[in-house]
C-alpha cells in the first residue's frame, strides 16, 4: 500500500461513524448545525439584505450621474456576458470546464487550509475530491468566488506589471487593448460562474445540506453580492465611485434600516 492511501485509510478509519462511541461528535457536529443557522439568520441575513440594497443604490447613482452604460469598461464586460448568454442559448455548455474549476477550488482551498488531497476526478458526469480536511470554506468555495474570473484578474494583474493594460498593443494587424478584453473575459466568466451556480443549488447538494441549506444560501449571496460590487467599482470610469463612497452609502443604507426595524422589535 503506498504512502498516500496509508494515510487516507487511517484518516478514514478515525472518522468512520463507530455508533455509540460517537455520540460526542454527533452532539457537538449537531451544535455546529445549529450555530450556523443562527448565524445565518442574526448576522448574514442583514448583513447580505444591507449589501444587496447598497449595490443597486450604487448602480443606480452609477448609471444616473455617471453616464455608466457608455463606459467602454461596463459595454465590454456586457459584451461578454451576452457571449456566454449566447452560447448558453445555443446549447454550448462546457460541463467539464465548470466541473473542473468546481473541484478545483474544493482542492484549492483543501490545501490552503492544510489539507491533504488523497484524490480527485472532474468529468462532464461529475467530480469528486477526497481530503482529510472539512470547513464551511472548503465546501463551498466554488459557490463563493467564481474560479475561472479569478484566474482572469490573476493574469492580467500580472501581465498589468509588464503591459500598459489601455494602451493598444500590436498583434500582426490586430490592435488589442489589454484592458478591454479583460472587461470581457470578466463578463464571460463570470456570468459562467453565476449561471451554473445559480444551476448546481437548484440540484439537492451536499456542500449545501451539510451546512444548512439557509446558512449557505446567505453565504453564497452576500459573497456573490460583494463580488458584484467590486465589478462595479472596477468598471466604473469616475473616480467619484470608490471605495470610501461605497463604505459611506452601506453605512447609511444599515443606518436607515436598522432604524426601520427598531420599532417592530
Amino acid at each position: 500500500m503506498s504512502k498516500k492511501n496509508t494515510r487516507r485509510f487511517q484518516h478514514e478509519a478515525t472518522t468512520r461513524p463507530l455508533g455509540i462511541n460517537n455520540r460526542a461528535d454527533a452532539q457537538a457536529e449537531w451544535w455546529r448545525y445549529v450555530s450556523k443557522q443562527v448565524i445565518g439568520a442574526c448576522l448574514l441575513f442583514p448583513l447580505a439584505l444591507v449589501t444587496a440594497v447598497t449595490l443597486l443604490v450604487m448602480l443606480w447613482r452609477a448609471c444616473k450621474d455617471m453616464e455608466f452604460w457608455q463606459s467602454r469598461e461596463f459595454i465590454w464586460f456586457a459584451i461578454g456576458g451576452a457571449s456566454w448568454g449566447l452560447m448558453w442559448h445555443l446549447n454550448v455548455r462546457p460541463v467539464t470546464a465548470y466541473v473542473f474549476g468546481h473541484e478545483m477550488s474544493h482542492l484549492v482551498t483543501a490545501r490552503l487550509f492544510g489539507g491533504e488531497i488523497f484524490d480527485w476526478k472532474a468529468s462532464a458526469s461529475g467530480g469528486y475530491v477526497e481530503t482529510n480536511k472539512s470547513n464551511t470554506w472548503i465546501t463551498l468555495a466554488p459557490y463563493l468566488l467564481p474560479f475561472y474570473t479569478t484566474i482572469v484578474l490573476v493574469a492580467f494583474g500580472v501581465l498589468g506589471l509588464f503591459v500598459e493594460m489601455h494602451e493598444p498593443v500590436s498583434l500582426g494587424r490586430l490592435h488589442i487593448v489589454p484592458a478591454l478584453v479583460f472587461y470581457y473575459l470578466v463578463g464571460l466568466t463570470w456570468w459562467f460562474h453565476a449561471t451554473y451556480t445559480a444551476k448546481t443549488i437548484r440540484l439537492e447538494q451536499g456542500d449545501l445540506t451539510k451546512n444548512g441549506e439557509f446558512f449557505s444560501m446567505m453565504l453564497i449571496f452576500l459573497f456573490n453580492t460583494a463580488v458584484l460590487m467590486f465589478m462595479l467599482l472596477a468598471a466604473s470610469p469616475s473616480p467619484a465611485l470608490g471605495l470610501g463612497e461605497v463604505a459611506h452609502c452601506w453605512w447609511g443604507v444599515a443606518s436607515d434600516m436598522l432604524g426601520w426595524a427598531l420599532p417592530f422589535l
